[in-house]
């Protein structure tokens, strides 16, 4: 597995980057380097109008830091400009101009509102930017991840005996949605192993269910992602599906996968990708389901509010395809200094580690920001010491990406955390070392998967002895 990422790394990253540019249809021609090919980081600069100051063929990570620093800087200004004008309910001099107001309001042409989690003008633009970008008929804001995945449910009218099939690999979070409140509703659930040949295919037929839920890929090491596409369109009983897909967001574009869009929602946590800076869902989908979608959030109070819609920028939204590409060369680059440490006890995965024939499109255009690592017989206690002694080491080197320690993934920077309890994890979920490879260029991305490889060699090294004494007591 290792040696087939590293020899396939280069072929795909310059074919993800190129893919996602075509798809977004940028017209100008970009300026270039092998290092950085239509840097993400550059044109988000642009947006804002700040500046770009030249720095040869490679960017130092002190380079890199400080453009990141003054795009994040100039994203809070923005938002907190657009916070001070904001109105909840924006005051009018009389009826007329109340009712001309919602009827802007509700056709997005402009920026207020009457009433905020009704209707804003500004989120129905943003909307319509994001449907855009991924290539749905609508698109629709909300609270949060979660927020998104309830609405959809909700939408869909799931309610007792309702049929309601998913998978047994799953975010903890949609895991206590099912668990607290769907089962004992009188939800009739059925949890399959969607990454086994024939299983969800299967149970499609089986099953039959009305609604299915489902991630694209599982967020941890197994990664279990979908399998059985091509049967989905064939279920006799026609189900809608709800895929969630925040680990790829514009990466995979589902109603340019499947044909059914009037029985699709895909939905996302935007906090991942869309923003970094406010908590928000999207859902994406078409005709009278989006419809009933939007009808269940506006009478739920799910909206995402005025204060949260001003730290999304439209502009940036139309560069979510480079940034994706960005995260995927990053994985990949990460991926392929990695596996050659060596290291024999290294079993490492990225998203498509088990893609096949028959889900191969999922991943055409990358693989997200995510990288999963398992070492041996590492407890959560090694893994913590990796964790402590990279950073170490990729600081004294000075110009190695040193990660965040931090929950969540898909930052501009790149993160890292362990999985050692149940505690903000599957129950039954081993311990492990995840890392969300940020927007860095690759020479600081290279070094810092060497300082990686030296801390796990120490660690691994000094283990030794303390694991040949306990065998020589065990013999």
């Amino acid at each position: 597995m290792l040696r087939s990422i590293a020899d396939d790394a280069q072929h795909s990253l310059s074919q993800e980057v190129a893919a996602t540019w075509r798809d977004l249809g940028v017209s100008r021609m970009l300026k270039q380097t092998p290092d950085r090919p239509s840097d993400y980081l550059t044109e988000a600069l642009r947006v804002y109008g700040l500046d770009i100051v030249e720095s040869g063929p490679v960017r130092s990570l002190n380079q890199w830091q400080w453009q990141v620093n003054r795009l994040h800087a100039a994203i809070l200004q923005r938002a907190t400009e657009l916070n001070n004008a904001v109105n909840i309910a924006e005051p009018v001099e009389d009826m007329d101009a109340f009712w001309t107001l919602a009827t802007q309001t509700d056709a997005g042409i402009t920026n207020l509102t009457y009433w905020d989690t009704f209707e804003n003008g500004r989120r129905l633009q943003l909307e319509r930017v994001l449907a855009e970008v991924y290539g749905s008929e609508q698109s629709i804001l909300v609270n949060c991840g979660m927020s998104a995945i309830a609405v959809a449910l909700g939408a869909c009218k799931v309610r007792t005996g309702t049929r309601l099939l998913v998978g047994k690999s799953r975010y903890f979070e949609t895991s206590g949605l099912i668990e607290r409140h769907l089962l004992p509703l009188g939800v009739e659930i059925h949890a399959v192993d969607v990454a086994q040949p024939n299983v969800l295919r299967d149970a499609l037929g089986g099953f039959r269910p009305e609604v299915v839920l489902l991630e694209t890929i599982a967020n941890m090491p197994s990664v279990d992602p979908v399998r059985d596409i091509a049967a989905w369109s064939a279920s006799p009983s026609a189900p809608i599906f709800i895929l969630d897909n925040s680990v790829q967001s514009a990466l995979t574009q589902w109603f340019d996968l499947l044909d059914f869009p009037d029985r699709l929602l895909v939905v996302e946590s935007g906090t991942k990708y869309i923003t970094n800076d406010a908590m928000c869902g999207v859902i994406y989908g078409a005709g009278d389901l989006i419809a009933s979608s939007r009808h269940y959030a506006r009478d739920t109070g799910q909206s995402l509010q005025a204060r949260a819609l001003s730290y999304l920028d439209a502009s940036l939204i139309r560069l979510l395809p480079p940034r994706m590409a960005t995260h995927s060369r990053n994985v990949r680059t990460f991926a392929t200094e990695l596996s050659r440490s060596g290291i024999t006890e290294l079993k490492l995965t990225v998203l498509d580690s088990f893609a096949d024939e028959g889900n191969a499109k999922v991943f055409a255009k990358g693989v997200g920001s995510l990288i999963y690592l398992v070492f041996g017989d590492f407890e959560g206690s090694d893994y913590k010491q990796l964790l402590t002694r990279w950073r170490q080491k990729a600081r004294a080197h000075g110009d190695a990406v040193v990660p965040d320690v931090r929950a969540g993934f898909g930052w501009l920077k790149s993160s890292a955390r362990v999985y050692e309890t149940t505690r903000l994890n599957r129950a039954d979920a081993p311990s492990y070392f995840r890392i969300s490879l940020g927007l860095e260029d690759t020479e600081a991305v290279k070094a810092s998967a060497k300082c990686l490889a030296d801390a796990a060699k120490e660690i691994l090294a000094g283990r030794q002895p303390a694991l040949e004494l306990a065998e020589f007591w065990r013999n």
